[in-house]
C-alpha cells in the first residue's frame, strides 16, 4: 500500500512491549490497541509470553505473538519479530518503554512500507530510539527531556495518554461497600509499591492530619517497599490497605480527593482517572505531573518528599466547604475532558502514524 493509501486507509499496527507485570505502560498500550481497533485498524501485539499484557490481549481478541526479548540482545527475539514483520507487513511497529523501542526499530529496519515509531513514558527514558523514526512523548516533561538529551523537534511529538472515562456510580452504595464511616474524609491512591510511587510520604502525611482522615492504598502492597510502608503505619493513623483492584475507576466515586506522593512521574495516569471523576487531587510536583492538576484550582501541588506540605493541603482541602470541593472536581473534569481522553490519544497516535508513514515526518 501506498503512502498516499495509508492517510486514507486502515493500517496494520503491531505493538512492541516487554514486560512481565502490570503499570502505566501497560494499561497505556492496551487502551491504544483496543481503542485503534474499534476503529478498524488490525492491531497485534509482540511481548512477554503469559505475561499481564499477554492475557488482557487475549480477553480483547487482539492477537498476541510471545516474543521474550531477553535483555537488548536476544537475536533469536529480534529474528522473531523480524520474520512477523515479512510476514504480516504492517504499516506500523511501535514500541514501548526502552526495550520495546530497540526491538521495533530493529524489527523494521530496512522493511519496505514498514516504519518503526516508539513512545517514550519515562522522563529518563533517552536511549535505543535511533532506529525508530519518530518518538511519541506522553507529556511535555518526558517530550523536553528528550530534547535536552540529542532529540530533534521535528523527531518528537507530544500526545498525552488517554484514559477511558469513569463510571458513574452511587457514593454512598460505594462508601457502605468500602466500609467508609459517614464522618470519613477519604483520600485515595492507586499504584505500584515501588519507592517511585511515594506511599511512604501519603503515610507519614497522615500523621500530621486529623482524625477523621482516612487513607486508602490500592495495590499490591507484597513487595519489600510495600512491606516496609505497612509496617510503618503507627496504631492510630488511619491507613488501608486494598490491595490490587481491577476495578478502580469504579471506585474513585467513593473518595472526597486523590493524594499523590510520586518522587518521579512521566505523567500519572492514576491523577487523570482521579479528574474524570471530579476528585481534587493532592500531588507532587514532578515530571508531568503539574499537566494534569492544575495547582490552586483543580488542586494543589506539593515539593517531593515535603510531608508537612502535603498534610496542610489535605488539612486545607478538608476545610473547605463542599460546594469548594466540588468546584475543584469539576474543573479537573473538565481539564480531562479537554486533555485526556481516550479520543484525544487516538486522534493524536493516529496522526503521528500517517504522518511518519507519509514521510512528512
Amino acid at each position: 500500500m501506498s503512502s498516499t493509501a495509508v492517510a486514507q486507509h486502515r493500517m496494520r499496527i503491531l505493538h512492541v512491549l516487554h514486560s512481565h507485570g502490570y503499570g502505566g505502560a501497560e494499561n497505556h498500550a492496551l487502551v491504544l490497541m483496543q481503542a485503534l481497533q474499534a476503529q478498524g485498524h488490525e492491531v497485534h501485539c509482540a511481548g512477554s509470553p503469559g505475561s499481564w499484557l499477554a492475557q488482557r490481549c487475549a480477553q480483547a481478541g487482539i492477537p498476541f505473538h510471545g516474543v521474550a526479548m531477553r535483555g537488548l540482545y536476544d537475536v533469536f527475539s529480534m529474528l522473531k519479530l523480524r520474520r512477523l514483520v515479512a510476514r504480516w507487513r504492517p504499516h506500523v511497529v511501535h514500541g514501548h518503554l526502552i526495550r520495546g523501542a530497540f526491538y521495533a526499530g530493529l524489527a523494521a529496519w530496512g522493511r519496505p512500507g514498514a516504519v518503526a515509531i516508539c513512545t517514550a513514558h519515562a522522563t529518563t527514558a533517552r536511549k535505543h530510539m535511533e532506529r525508530c523514526r519518530h518518538v511519541i512523548a506522553v507529556s511535555a516533561a518526558v517530550r523536553q527531556a528528550l530534547l535536552q538529551h540529542g532529540q530533534t523537534e521535528d523527531r518528537v511529538t507530544l500526545v498525552y495518554n488517554g484514559v477511558p472515562d469513569v463510571p458513574t456510580e452511587d457514593r454512598q452504595a460505594l462508601r457502605d461497600e468500602l466500609g467508609m464511616a459517614p464522618a470519613t474524609f477519604a483520600l485515595v491512591n492507586a499504584g505500584r509499591f515501588v519507592a517511585d510511587k511515594g506511599q511512604d510520604t501519603l503515610v507519614r502525611a497522615l500523621k500530621h492530619c486529623g482524625p477523621d482522615v482516612h487513607l486508602y492504598l490500592i495495590g499490591d502492597a507484597q513487595t519489600p517497599f510495600g512491606e516496609s510502608v505497612r509496617a510503618s503505619v503507627p496504631e492510630h493513623v488511619r491507613v488501608t490497605f486494598l490491595g490490587y483492584r481491577a476495578d478502580v475507576p469504579r471506585l474513585l466515586g467513593a473518595f472526597d480527593a486523590y493524594v499523590l506522593g510520586s518522587r518521579r512521574e512521566a505523567l500519572g495516569l492514576s491523577l487523570v482517572e482521579a479528574a474524570a471523576a471530579r476528585l481534587p487531587s493532592i500531588a507532587t510536583s514532578v515530571g508531568g505531573v503539574p499537566e494534569v492538576v492544575l495547582d490552586g484550582r483543580s488542586g494543589w501541588l506539593v515539593p517531593v518528599d515535603d510531608v508537612l506540605a502535603m498534610a496542610q493541603q489535605v488539612e486545607r482541602l478538608r476545610a473547605q466547604e463542599p460546594q469548594a470541593r466540588a468546584a475543584m472536581g469539576e474543573l479537573a473534569r473538565q481539564h480531562y475532558l479537554a486533555h485526556f481522553t481516550v479520543q484525544r490519544m487516538v486522534e493524536g497516535t493516529v496522526a503521528v502514524y500517517r504522518r511518519v508513514a507519509a514521510g512528512v515526518a
